[in-house]
């Protein structure tokens, strides 16, 4: 049931400014396009603006040239404590990304890609859905508590950070820095339909180069293919893939493990155009292993080193080199932890329906905060889960309506008020 100290704060809630400020930042592009140094430096000066305007105490860090985070705190009057057992003294913290992924071909779009026109009840723009709605929605719940004159027992902390889509820069930085260690919970803002997300696959990707020896196509016996060993591992790695499945089934809330080789070359990176007439003599492969919980990836690297070593071992002058790129392991929040109970009952009391307990397929920021610190999370959302990336992505209006209220409510519950 909802107080009425807590409706005093839902009623500060201003709709249009929520669907406003969706519109003002996804309009800014901030894809991040390192051939022009350009990225969410624009995106990141609009939050830094917001916040100073809601009157949140607010860092702006540069973690690469054109690539900054936004941190920004409300913070609580009464001080906070060290440890993170959720209540009174805690720091909530929500985090969303300011980058986005490519637009594509704009003319492939129904309307500009970052015009963020409403039609049916939609805002349609790249970045809308993934995830400047969420963004917003955190933002507009602390605007909304701070105008309440409510006071909460706790900080929230609001961190915009950059470079989420790619290797995770933004939130690394944000951890060396020093501020995770304040943060007792997170509440990751990523489209998720608004379904409260308690676990991630974690991920793994993998490097394979095949060395041979560069030869003319005309005269193939005269070089060693490249080619046919990387076909003889990628099916090797198709049968890792249905033996893992075999072995780990299917989780509760993440489905299977996959293996997918994401990226194939032939010739590599820096060797030149392929040409019709020229046998390459590399050929590189990434692997994208998703995990879910039970997985080992440092047993699951040995074992593509094995594969390697078998696929080559047909030619003495075939060489191979595997590199482990990065390793984020999956992550999982009990459905009990205060916070994923705060937006449970904050769900159900906005909506009158129970709360949809879900997963999310990839992995977020929210996969560092927790690996590295242990730092309980909770991925929820507003944003439809098909839609980022795709051409004419878009957010539901009604669905940010919700969001925005349950980050006020679920903050109120987390932290606690004072008279």
């Amino acid at each position: 049931m909802i107080s009425s100290t807590e409706q005093q704060a839902l009623d500060c809630v201003d709709d249009d400014e929520l669907i406003r400020w969706v519109q003002e930042l996804t309009r800014i592009p901030s894809v991040w396009r390192p051939d022009e140094g350009v990225g969410e430096e624009a995106a990141a000066r609009w939050v830094e603006a917001r916040c100073r305007e809601i009157g949140l105490e607010t860092h702006f860090e540069i973690v690469e040239p054109g690539r900054p985070n936004v941190i920004a705190l409300l913070p609580s009057p009464f001080g906070t404590v060290g440890d993170r057992v959720g209540g009174e003294g805690q720091t909530l913290m929500f985090e969303g990304h300011t980058d986005v992924v490519t637009e594509g071909d704009p003319a492939q779009w129904t309307d500009p890609p970052f015009s963020a026109t409403i039609r049916d009840g939609r805002i349609y723009g790249r970045g809308a859905n993934d995830m400047k709605a969420g963004l917003a929605c955190a933002l507009i719940a602390a605007k909304a508590i701070a105008q309440s004159g409510i006071r909460l027992g706790g900080d929230i902390l609001i961190g915009a950070l950059c470079d989420e889509e790619s290797g995770m820069i933004g939130i690394k930085h944000f951890v060396e820095r020093g501020w995770a260690d304040r943060v007792s919970a997170a509440i990751i803002c990523e489209p998720e339909e608004n379904h409260l997300c308690v676990a991630q696959k974690g991920v793994m990707w993998a490097k394979a180069v095949i060395r041979g020896v560069m030869a003319h196509g005309a005269m193939p016996l005269t070089g060693v293919n490249s080619v046919y060993p990387m076909a003889r591992f990628l099916t090797m790695a198709h049968s890792l893939e249905e033996r893992e499945i075999a072995l780990h089934g299917r989780n509760e809330y993440l489905g299977q493990p996959s293996i997918t080789p994401n990226i194939l070359l032939s010739p590599v990176r820096g060797a030149g155009e392929p040409q019709n007439n020229v046998m390459p003599g590399a050929t590189e492969a990434v692997l994208d292993f998703r995990l879910i919980p039970g997985q080992n990836p440092e047993k699951l690297a040995k074992q593509v080193e094995r594969m390697l070593a078998a696929a080559t071992a047909v030619d003495d002058r075939l060489e191979y080199t595997m590199d482990v790129l990065e390793v984020r392991h999956p992550t999982r929040t009990d459905k009990g932890e205060s916070v994923v109970t705060s937006l449970a009952s904050a769900y159900t009391d906005l909506t009158g329906a129970a709360p949809v307990y879900s997963g999310v397929p990839g992995s977020t920021d929210g996969t560092i905060l927790n690996a590295r610190k242990g730092i309980p999370i909770v991925t929820c959302g507003p944003g439809d889960i098909h839609i980022p990336h795709h051409v004419d992505e878009w957010v539901s209006i009604d669905e940010i309506k919700t969001a925005a209220r349950m980050y006020v409510l679920a903050a109120i519950r987390y932290l606690g008020m004072r008279d």
